[in-house]
């Protein structure tokens, strides 16, 4: 198994998130998704091209909250989300907040339609 983002990074998720993988007959995905993909972060009312995307990484999760091996992951589920850019944090911190969208992004793609529901380490976590 892959090392976990958090024994990766030494750092706690950020916050949590429930995924529905957008499927390929609506714009999503042609292939499966997978575990620890680098899929970028985009707010649901955020423009790309304005607003741009950001480096916050998902990585799935059981019910137990324990990563998934790596390999394919369900359509639909939960996933704890990393953010790599330390000096972004102070901004996602006054953004994240329970019940908000967004999408995971392959460039201007959007793969996966996203709602926070726990946030975690966002404000502990160092930010730079």
């Amino acid at each position: 198994m892959m090392e976990t983002y958090r024994q990766r990074s030494g750092l706690e998720p950020d916050f949590q998130v429930h995924y529905q993988i957008i499927p390929e007959s609506e714009g999503g995905r042609s292939s499966p998704p997978f575990q620890h993909i680098r899929w970028d972060w985009l707010y649901e009312d955020d423009d790309p091209e304005i607003d741009g995307i950001s480096m916050i990484w998902p990585e799935a999760i059981d019910q137990n909250d324990l990563a998934l091996p790596d390999g394919v992951i369900p359509t639909e589920g939960e996933a704890l989300m990393f953010i790599v850019v330390a000096e972004r944090r102070p901004f996602h911190a006054n953004r994240i907040k329970k019940g908000v969208k967004g999408y995971w992004v392959e460039g201007a793609r959007k793969v996966a339609i996203c709602t926070v529901t726990r946030v975690l380490a966002i404000n502990e976590n160092p930010s730079s």
